[in-house]
């Protein structure tokens, strides 16, 4: 049998459609972009939780010669840290492949990019499902490999991969598979193949040499203090030792050479680490909490105006009220009538959001939202919570006609005796809680737009446009220098230069420096450079000159930033020794080697006539057309060694993708949420013009204009929005004064940027209201009037 509830619910539906689709709508579209949003935010605060005691799990992170931070540590650091803290249960080590290699199955040849060298006790700590094989089975000879389930079906489709045989790296060394895991997505060890680890070298094993990456897990009684103390330990039992220096070891420690120590738990590393050397790009702590918040805002907003509308329209239902009464029906019955409908109003939104979210898997289909999409419908704690929300929303809103209306004589409610003006004030906080929302996401990214903008045009102190850069070229070895006159041939190419390195690559190379008047060297950005990167890369020298091939000198000579002249404390830096035997001869103009978040460094050239990256100065459009030159050029001069490259400007944009991903974001989610408000202001809008319908013809009958009569039901609804700008525009402000913390080099924040914030939210709400408000003030009074 069907409820009574669920019958007038249709009943109203085919009734009201215009309101049913707008409350629907209203509360579908923002609970589907909340749904996504929300899954995001906790989809990366939850990161690494998948690992039984991993709570327990530590990663020994260090630093020295105040380099700033290191992810990986010493490799013999495992060898003494026990002995210091016996309460570490287990521990193991790891190292990264830092680029492509190649995976032979035959004929054919694959590049991997995500694979790990690993201890053989790996999965004990990091747990795998194992699809084939066993974890005490597998890597137990240093020619055997793991893999993921989706490259064993890559390479071997349905059959078995346990025996097959592969060819992994450019010597082609055989290994043999032993065992097939499932391959982890939500982990910042996230990898595809792993291999064994090769044994400890003895050449390695400085203190000021971090070569692996090493985690502990700890006994349950065990804590982060005890392990903090096992490190101090062993700073103090073998790495001071280690120095062989004269000071004391207080000395040492306070000093630019000690070595330090830092310890990370496992669930703070994805959003919580920024080292050097991370085993993979993190997680962006700002953007999550950000779009987290605008998720909840959304949501807000969509309850919120599902509640007002909802509400708004009890007056409608008064007299249905009364005339159930009079035939007998109980307070009980009507109260349950009104929660019920209300509920399934909102139950059917809720699927109406699901499908919603689902037909964004098929928009976003191979984006980076696809495995947040894909596993939403498997969350269950995360539905529950959604299916929750929805049904307190259906609950609150039922709540208010259901006990106000109720409580009413019948013949009090029929006479019109009744006053049911009295949530007026509520429905216009709502609005302006609505509202206030809206306006601050959108003061917030205007804000954001102008502060990445600022971000692409400022000065970086060098050309980012048409600048190649081939990153493997020491793969040519003796080949180099005749490789790279052969490109000099091509039309396209205006100039080349080597270097060790190049801005926004990513790589690390730091050396100590130290001036004869200074009492302790600095630890310093070092760039290997040829004479030719200067100029390729369009950089400006300030004082001196640049390198030259014909100064032997110059192997010993240093070229130095504005910033390293400030660090070094060079009065007259042209001729200033900063190590012994190397002088400065020229300073170029401060560049940034990392984004805009941080400050230019302190940076040394040095003359290097060789290196491994080889930038090329490109001209010309025909783009296509030099790459496909470039490509038949680097396999005749190394066959077996991919081509590797990337054009600086790209490299560059790359920094700012966490900005640019939260702009569009911003932008994509604040215009649903300014939707998801205006369809609450229309319908409120619809509601009160319909109730005012007959006031409308009096005034038009008394010689009222139509702009008057738009004017005067649209100015309440814009007070409302007028008081939301008061309240939202400071803190808006606040927030992106405290976003903009985050970079460097920042905007200010202009007053026009609130002033269009501001601007843009009235006209919104303006044109909202005054689409109703023009219907009712160009209707015949005399229809409006039939009535009385």
């Amino acid at each position: 049998m069907t409820p009574p509830f669920l019958i007038t619910a249709l009943r109203n539906f085919r009734k009201y459609p215009g309101y049913a689709f707008l409350n629907l709508a209203g509360l579908a579209v923002g609970l589907a972009a909340s749904f996504i949003l929300l899954l995001y935010a906790y989809r990366e605060l939850t990161f690494d939780r998948q690992f039984p005691g991993g709570e327990r799990v530590y990663r020994i992170a260090t630093d020295f010669y105040r380099m700033g931070g290191f992810a990986k540590s010493q490799q013999q650091l495992l060898d003494y840290l026990p002995h210091e803290c016996p309460d570490i249960e287990q521990s193991t080590r790891f190292e990264r492949g830092f680029q492509e290699t190649p995976v032979k199955i035959g004929n054919t040849v694959y590049q991997e990019p995500q694979y790990l060298f690993i201890d053989t006790n790996f999965f004990e700590i990091f747990p795998h499902r194992f699809l084939e094989g066993s974890p005490d089975q597998v890597l137990r000879s240093p020619d055997e490999v793991v893999l993921s389930g989706r490259l064993a079906r890559k390479y071997f489709g349905e059959k078995s991969a346990v025996g097959q045989t592969v060819a992994i790296g450019k010597e082609r060394k055989n290994y043999t598979i032993s065992g097939v895991v499932e391959e982890m997505d939500k982990t910042h060890l996230a990898a595809a193949m792993w291999l064994p680890l090769e044994p400890p070298q003895e050449e390695k094993q400085s203190w000021t040499n971090v070569s692996l990456y090493n985690y502990v897990r700890l006994k349950k009684q065990g804590s982060r203090e005890d392990l903090e103390k096992g490190l101090q330990a062993v700073l103090e039992n073998y790495a001071w030792p280690a120095s062989q220096t004269e000071e004391s070891y207080s000395q040492w420690a306070a000093s630019n050479q000690a070595v330090q120590f830092f310890v990370q738990p496992l669930r703070d590393i994805y959003l919580h680490s920024e080292y050097k050397f991370e085993v993979s790009p993190g997680g962006n702590l700002t953007q999550v909490y950000a779009l987290g918040l605008i998720g909840l805002f959304i949501i807000l907003i969509a309850g919120v105006n599902y509640i007002n509308l909802t509400t708004a329209r009890t007056s409608i239902r008064a007299k249905e009220v009364g005339v159930k009464k009079t035939l007998g029906a109980p307070r009980r019955a009507l109260v349950r009538q009104f929660i019920g409908e209300s509920i399934v109003n909102s139950l059917a939104a809720l699927v109406l959001a699901f499908f919603l979210a689902h037909t964004l898997t098929a928009v976003f289909s191979g984006s980076s939202w696809t495995p947040l999409l894909t596993d939403a419908f498997s969350n269950g704690p995360y539905l529950g919570a959604l299916l929750l929300f929805t049904l307190a929303v259906g609950l609150l809103s039922g709540l208010y006609p259901a006990f106000y209306l109720t409580r009413f004589r019948p013949v009090d409610i029929l006479k019109g005796k009744m006053a049911l003006g009295g949530n007026k004030a509520l429905r216009g906080g709502l609005v302006v809680g609505q509202f206030t929302i809206a306006i601050g996401l959108i003061a917030s990214s205007l804000i954001v737009f102008q502060q990445l903008k600022y971000m692409q045009e400022k000065d970086k102190g060098f050309e980012l446009e048409g600048v190649l850069v081939i990153e493997n070229a020491s793969k040519l070895g003796g080949q180099a220098e005749a490789f790279r006159q052969e490109l000099e041939q091509q039309s396209q190419v205006e100039r080349t230069a080597f270097s060790g390195r190049i801005p926004t690559d990513g790589s690390v190379w730091m050396y100590t420096y130290q001036t004869p008047e200074m009492a302790e060297a600095l630890t310093i950005q070092t760039f290997p450079a040829d004479a030719d990167v200067i100029p390729a890369l369009g950089m400006k020298i300030l004082e001196g000159r640049n390198f030259s091939r014909d100064i032997a000198s110059d192997s010993s000579s240093a070229i130095i930033n504005e910033a390293a002249v400030r660090a070094l404390g060079l009065d007259d830096p042209l001729g200033a020794e900063i190590n012994k035997g190397q002088r400065v001869v020229g300073v170029v103009h401060d560049f940034n080697f990392q984004s805009l978040k941080h400050q230019v460094e302190p940076v040394v050239m040095t003359y290097t006539p060789s290196g491994s990256r080889l930038a090329l100065k490109l001209r010309g459009r025909d783009m296509a057309g030099f790459l496909a030159v470039l490509q038949d050029t680097w396999r005749r001069f190394s066959p077996d060694e991919p081509l590797r490259y990337f054009f600086l400007d790209d490299n560059f944009a790359q920094l700012a993708a966490g900005e640019r991903t939260l702009s569009r974001a911003i932008a994509a989610f604040t215009l649903l949420a300014l939707l998801v408000a205006c369809l609450g202001l229309f319908g409120l809008a619809a509601f009160t013009a319909e109730q005012r319908t007959k006031e409308i013809g009096i005034r038009k009958i008394l010689g009222a204009s139509v702009p008057n009569l738009v004017g005067l039901l649209s100015k309440d609804f814009l007070k409302l929005v007028a008081l939301a700008l008061f309240i939202a525009l400071p803190l808006a402000w606040y927030a992106m004064h405290r976003w903009l913390q985050n970079f460097a080099y920042r905007i200010s924040i202009e007053w026009w940027v609130l002033g269009l914030a501001a601007i843009l939210a009235l006209l919104v709400a303006f044109l909202t209201v005054s689409v109703q408000s023009m219907r009712v003030a160009m209707g015949n009074p005399a229809k409006a009037l039939r009535s009385e």
